[in-house]
């Protein structure tokens, strides 16, 4: 996150943008930093899963599923999945299906007490415990406040200036990328839902200058986004609607297109489908609707950062999904001809229509 005294980062871009390269992480990687808001060391997680006998359940098992991770360590379900994921990610395990996991040659050479090269007790960890909300335990009075709040309350996690900066830094090259796919081109008017900073809004309104671009977001974050799009000289050609996305139905305008972007992973499944059904509701027809997401691939075995995402939001109702599952969704919801475009590694274009 951007520290409360750094300078406001430019963010202005222009019509002949092209998206850089080579990646992002690549560049941030070999200086030991990560676009990853909890910036735990990596060591953490795998601290954790030795601490709470992760390793040595799959050395006694052979291979396992949540169900023997869950009655043989202190791990629930949501820690099991989340911790086999970062470790499958690390290739530190190697996973069946998704649901099926068995320890690496390098685990049981480094990760296992019984042999003689084990280093897991000498992991540089100091972040602590495992959150309890990833245990068996139950979680204290305070942690139970604080996630009921934030789940209750969607202002207090959204719209506010400093987590707008953040968001906006994070996904702007991926929305760029997004935008430079062509999947737009024949779009008259798109609604950005839970647009945030106008992180993707702003390159589509510069990309498009004909099309009309409605941003939605809660009505608390409106201040906070006029000034990005002021920066990028986009005020007159990017409308502002408050919304609640979670808080039905949508009254949109009239639109061919709507663009969710990185938000339906802090959604359940069933939550995810409700929203999607709203878009089905508010599409002309013929309109498509597009969803913009980290997705882990098929194995659900990377890629890392995917996996340390899912790792976080296993505290919230959502999980990261994979293209197929995204599609499921869609289709779900009524659309029809989904498809998976891909972006910026690990984003890609989930998209459906309205038929």
């Amino acid at each position: 996150m951007i520290g409360r005294h750094a300078p406001a980062p430019n963010t202005a871009l222009t019509r002949d943008w092209v998206p850089p390269a080579p990646p992002l992480d690549d560049l941030l990687s070999k200086m030991g930093s990560k676009l990853w808001p909890l910036d735990r060391p990596i060591a953490q997680y795998v601290s954790w899963a030795e601490k709470a006998g992760l390793f040595a359940c799959m050395e006694q098992y052979g291979v396992v599923g949540l169900r023997e991770v869950c009655d043989s360590t202190p791990l629930n379900e949501k820690g099991a999945d989340a911790l086999l994921g970062v470790l499958c990610a690390l290739g530190l395990a190697e996973a069946e299906a998704g649901v099926r996991y068995r320890l690496s040659p390098t685990a049981r050479a480094y990760l296992l007490r019984s042999s003689p090269f084990f280093i897991g007790g000498h992991l540089y960890a100091p972040k602590g415990k495992l959150p309890s909300i990833y245990t068996r335990s139950a979680p204290k009075l305070l942690a139970r406040t604080h996630h009921r709040l934030l789940y209750a309350m969607p202002h207090m996690r959204y719209g506010n200036r400093s987590r707008l900066w953040n968001q906006h830094v994070r996904n702007l090259p991926a929305c760029c990328a997004a935008v430079a796919t062509g999947e737009f081109r024949d779009v008259r008017c798109l609604v950005d839902v839970a647009g945030g900073s106008g992180t993707f809004s702003i390159p589509l309104a510069l990309k498009y200058p004909s099309m009309r671009v409605v941003l939605a977001e809660l009505p608390v974050a409106l201040k906070n986004i006029r000034p990005f799009l002021h920066q990028n000289d986009v005020q007159d050609r990017v409308e502002l609607l408050g919304l609640d996305a979670f808080q039905m139905p949508w009254r949109l305008p009239d639109c061919d297109g709507i663009f969710i972007g990185n938000f339906l992973h802090g959604c359940s499944d069933s939550s995810g489908v409700r929203m999607l059904r709203e878009c089905h509701r508010s599409l002309s027809q013929g309109g498509k609707v597009w969803i913009h997401e980290m997705i882990w691939n098929d194995n659900k075995d990377g890629p890392l950062i995917t996996a340390l995402w899912n790792f976080a939001l296993q505290s919230s109702p959502g999980r990261k999904r994979t293209g197929k599952e995204l599609m499921d969704l869609i289709s779900q919801a009524g659309f029809v001809e989904p498809s998976v475009v891909p972006t910026s590694a690990p984003f890609a274009l989930v998209a459906g229509q309205k038929s």
